[in-house]
């Protein structure tokens, strides 16, 4: 019988992780720091921006588009006013220090912003947005990056998936994390689907020549989520985290072959809620809301009525207490990337 899949412990994928990037130069704690935000995802079951980015990631760094020992420059305007320059960083690296900065900050100021500018691949935003709704902020972190969805009525690529993270302290469970791209379908789940040869819905995306197309080997252009709604949050996503740290990423690569990869920029929204009113006391009306939603009657064939974020939270209560699953072609990647780094590859077990 074919090897389908490989459960891994989370412990140990993270441990190969930042083997990897460690061996490519980065330091041992900005190597873990990659490492944890590519493991959580695939906590999450979002296997799009989980380890499946390792070859890629390490790919970009022998390209020269990730500096795998920058260290990101820090600019405060304010108290409540931050420019992050990743300095060609990996993604995790610069939003994680901005993640901190803005914590720091946010007591003092009661609301903080961070622009994060030319990083690599971020990663899965949520991460960062649930990291300050732990610590008792609201919390909204939006990404722009590389052209890779065509805005509405555009056969061309002309805008980023950008995707808006948004995370609240409180909830039955802890912080409600709300994740998404502005695309009907991120690049990363069509790239999934081609990995597993299954055919992808009408309407995610557009073949090179702007003709749709249900082939995830042929898909070349996602499209945007409802339409103009999804391309106009994409568009003045790039306004806010491109053009105010003056990196504009569309207006550089649009139309440009081979547009290179050390272009992605976000920003990173932090509100202290104990400002406003006590901590707890928001916390309850949260649980309270989240609760009535929970209970409002459903339509036919629904079991369940499910909060932001919730499956992908309890698919990492799981998967944290039985392991990672891993398709068999990452893990023949991974094994690659072990041989080639000459590391002991991670420890996992067939299904």
């Amino acid at each position: 019988m074919a090897v389908k899949k490989i459960i891994v412990a989370h412990g140990e994928l993270a441990r190969f992780v930042a083997d990897a990037f460690a061996a490519k130069g980065m330091s041992p704690a900005d190597a873990a720091t990659v490492a944890e935000v590519l493991v959580w995802a695939n906590l999450r079951g979002i296997e799009s921006h989980g380890v499946s980015r390792v070859p890629r990631y390490l790919e970009i760094i022998d390209q020269g588009d990730m500096d795998p020992k920058a260290e990101p420059r820090v600019e405060r305007f304010t108290d409540a006013l931050v420019h992050v320059d990743a300095l060609r960083a990996a993604g995790p690296v610069a939003m994680t220090r901005a993640v901190a900065t803005v914590r720091e900050l946010v007591p003092r100021a009661g609301a903080c912003v961070a622009v994060v500018s030319r990083a690599t691949h971020a990663g899965a935003i949520g991460r960062y947005a649930l990291s300050l709704a732990e610590s008792g902020c609201a919390a909204i972190v939006i990404a722009a990056g590389l052209p890779n969805m065509a805005y509405y009525g555009a056969r061309v690529a002309s805008l980023s998936t950008s995707p808006i993270a948004i995370a609240v302290p409180g909830g039955p469970d802890g912080p409600i994390l709300l994740d998404m791209a502005t695309a009907v379908a991120a690049a990363g789940r069509i790239n999934q689907a081609k990995i597993a040869g299954q055919p992808i819905p009408e309407g995610w995306a557009l073949a090179k020549d702007g003709e749709p197309t249900t082939d995830p080997a042929k898909a070349d252009i996602a499209l945007p989520l409802g339409g103009a709604k999804g391309s106009g949050l994409s568009f003045m996503f790039e306004c806010l985290t491109g053009l105010i740290p003056a990196a504009p990423i569309l207006a550089r690569t649009v139309g440009v072959a081979g547009p290179r990869h050390n272009s992605q920029n976000a920003m990173v929204i932090a509100i202290d809620v104990a400002k406003f009113r006590p901590l707890a006391e928001f916390g309850r009306d949260v649980e309270a809301l989240a609760s009535l939603t929970k209970s409002l009657p459903r339509r036919p064939g629904v079991d369940e009525v499910l909060l932001p974020g919730e499956r992908s939270r309890r698919t990492a209560a799981m998967r944290e207490r039985t392991g990672v699953p891993i398709s068999a072609r990452i893990w023949q990647q991974l094994g690659e990337v072990a041989a080639t780094l000459h590391l002991t590859p991670p420890v996992g077990r067939e299904t």
